[in-house]
């Protein structure tokens, strides 16, 4: 699954025998960005859609990966809708829902996601998935190809299988820090 393909990046990069193997949802809210995606990727069924609008089997997807929109503002998903999660949160939130037992949700998505003080993401999933990893990329990682500088993670999460125990919770938290230049500012544990 990927939630926000765009035209297609990530699937570009699946392994050419992996993806005769595999069925590739791609779902994509722009309808001119979704018709290249679906131009490019004709095998995989990508759908011009908001991801809170696409009819999505639950437990279905092995990965959900995703570079998801990042933005300060909710979307209207009855399943969601009360936690008031900005959208880079929903989708995790609601692809965590389209992954079956054991899968994995990779996202790059902004610091906010780790690092803001308001945890109730981070909360819900440590109760339903295991951090694999998180890596902080430079402000300027995208600034080549996207043009913008914005501190971004890459979020590892393996969903849980019924009866598994979530192992360390540090990753709900933050904390404060100082870094060598006297700059502070609160960080994920």
């Amino acid at each position: 699954l990927e939630p926000a393909c765009g035209v297609g990046h990530f699937i570009g990069f699946v392994p050419e025998d992996m993806l005769r193997r595999s069925t590739i949802t791609g779902i994509e809210i722009d309808p001119l960005t979704a018709r290249i995606a679906k131009a490019v990727y004709p095998d995989s069924d990508i759908r011009g859609q908001p991801f809170e609008q696409s009819k999505l089997a639950d437990g279905f997807y092995d990965p959900a990966i995703s570079n998801v929109p990042f933005g300060d503002y909710t979307v209207h998903d009855l399943r969601w809708n009360n936690y008031k999660f900005p959208i880079h949160d929903y989708f995790f939130a609601a692809s965590l829902d389209k992954v079956r037992p054991g899968g994995l949700l990779m996202f790059i998505t902004s610091r906010g996601t780790m690092d803001k003080l308001d945890s109730t993401l981070r909360e819900l999933l440590s109760t339903r998935t295991e951090l694999l990893g998180a890596i902080r990329l430079p402000n300027d990682a995208f600034k080549k190809n996207a043009g913008t500088e914005v501190t971004t993670d890459i979020i590892m999460l393996r969903k849980l299988r019924a009866g598994e125990v979530p192992t360390g919770t540090a990753w709900k938290e933050t904390a404060a820090f100082t870094n060598d230049i006297g700059e502070a500012f609160t960080l994920n544990e």
